[in-house]
């Protein structure tokens, strides 16, 4: 089976009617998409000669907007993995070695140990093993225990009903469980009841290190997680030495709520370049807290009860969001109006006017004269606002985290309603047809006649695949922010 092209009319269907759905969100001028496209396409063929039960499909993001919006798709490619309908995040890498291997273990996650020698070779698995010891395999508690392996990814599951390969587990009554990792707390017992929920809670929170040392690895379980909360600190090897134990201490008390990671400046070009980006370059350490793409940075000193009382103020969402912002222009009386970060609500809020708000990266193709052209054309209509914002060095609550450049539309009177994606539209003919639709104010202009496409589908114009930079490599990696 290839790629399946999943849209609205079989989305539902096609992961409910298969045990194991990997689908991609993609958007047809995202570069990382494209490179992705080719690995995909790999990755489908070669399972096709295994007899895994795994799907492989695609979703056109910008095409069908609702279901991006179902599934909270703030970038591309955004990949998810459904198990009998039910979703959580793909947190494998991007090319078709890293897909096979991790839709692979999806594909029969529960291994079971039938000889001492099937759990000393468990012992040398790299990943967090979680080990059940049961009666029996066919019992209700080994039951239970399957179907929480289903629900995660980041964890080799085995089980069995072998007391000697349990005694290597320290494992001595049935049921039993523990979940080993390399790190340093290297083991977690189990100790409630034997229920999916239970089960499936107690590996979600014990599966990850307390603290993750970040890398382009372990990024995907840091900002694919199930928990939104992260803080990340900034320090060097000397500067983490001298914090470690608060940090450590911190973490073990927000276990399960809070992800905690360091990022070490041995390696400069990430975290110099993830700061500079965020324009939070300050003295170190610096710690950074993050929720749902919000930034809430840090300016308590380093003592366990500073720490823990930033920790409590973000889980119960009583911190301040930074967002950076360039200064207001002094003129801005061109056609396409600039917008800061400091001029979002009173440009692009404005429940008076119809908003179209080009964001886009000085690095990425530029829509500037197709841009240009449709505000030349609108600049008489006083109800519409043609605007763009440089995401580099502004950003706003109610803009979307996504890669760039994005047109988005905010009608007139909606101003709180999530806003409008403006599509894969590249030309002021294709852009000016769907303001014409969209606009809640009705608006009259000599608008080029835009011709639709011959093939259904088809992309406006094609867009070039960008050689990808170690620089650019790094922002990739960084783009949950």
């Amino acid at each position: 089976m290839d790629v399946v092209v999943l849209g609205a009319s079989n989305f539902t269907e096609v992961v409910n009617s298969h045990e194991f759905v990997l689908v991609e969100f993609y958007a047809l001028w995202c570069g990382y998409c494209q490179t992705l496209a080719f690995e995909y396409a790999q990755a489908a063929s070669y399972l096709n000669m295994t007899r895994l039960n795994v799907v492989l499909a695609k979703v056109d993001a910008i095409e069908n907007s609702d279901l991006s919006q179902q599934f909270q798709v703030r970038g591309f490619p955004t990949m998810l993995f459904f198990v009998n309908g039910v979703h959580e995040p793909y947190t494998g890498g991007r090319n078709v070695h890293d897909i096979m291997a991790w839709v692979k273990k999806c594909g029969s996650p529960l291994q079971t140990l039938k000889s001492t020698a099937d759990a000393e070779k468990a012992l040398e698995v790299e990943t967090p093993i979680a080990v059940a010891y049961v009666k029996s395999l066919e019992d209700k508690n080994a039951k239970a225990f399957a179907a929480a392996a289903n629900m995660d990814t980041g964890v080799t599951f085995y089980i069995t009903e072998d007391k000697e390969v349990a005694a290597k587990f320290s494992l001595g009554k049935t049921p039993s469980l523990e979940l080993l990792k390399k790190q340093a707390e290297k083991v977690a017992l189990f100790k409630d009841d034997f229920e999916e929920m239970a089960l499936t809670s107690f590996i979600a929170k014990n599966r990850l290190p307390l603290v993750i040392t970040y890398s382009p690895e372990t990024a995907a379980s840091i900002f694919a997680s199930d928990i939104s909360k992260q803080f990340l600190l900034f320090a060097s090897t000397e500067e983490y030495a001298k914090i470690r134990v608060i940090y450590y201490e911190a973490a073990k008390t927000f276990k399960g709520q809070i992800i905690f990671c360091h990022l070490d400046f041995v390696d400069l070009e990430v975290p110099e370049f993830f700061l500079s980006w965020n324009d939070l370059i300050v003295e170190r350490p610096k710690l950074i807290g993050f929720d749902g793409g919000l930034k809430f940075p840090y300016d308590g000193d380093f003592s366990l009860a500073s720490v823990k009382e930033f920790a409590g103020k973000l889980l119960e969402n009583k911190l301040d969001p930074y967002f950076k912002s360039e200064d207001i222009p002094e003129k801005n009386d061109e056609p396409v109006k600039v917008v800061v970060g400091k001029s979002f609500d009173n440009i692009v809020l404005d429940e008076s006017k119809d908003v179209l708000l080009h964001v886009y990266d000085p690095y990425s193709e530029s829509l500037e004269p197709e841009y240009n052209k449709l505000a030349e054309l609108l600049k008489d209509v006083k109800s519409i606002v043609i605007a763009k914002m440089d995401s580099i060095k502004n950003e706003h609550g109610r803009v979307p985290m996504t890669d760039y450049p994005i047109v988005f539309f905010f009608p007139a009177g909606k101003k709180t309603e999530v806003p409008i994606w403006a599509g894969a539209y590249r030309t002021a003919s294709r852009l000016g047809k769907f303001l014409k639709k969209n606009a809640a104010i009705p608006f009259e202009a000599d608008l080029p006649e835009y011709v639709e496409p011959k093939n259904e589908g088809e992309a406006e114009a094609p867009e070039q695949v960008e050689e990808h930079t170690d620089k650019e490599e790094s922002k990739d990696e960084l783009s949950a922010f």
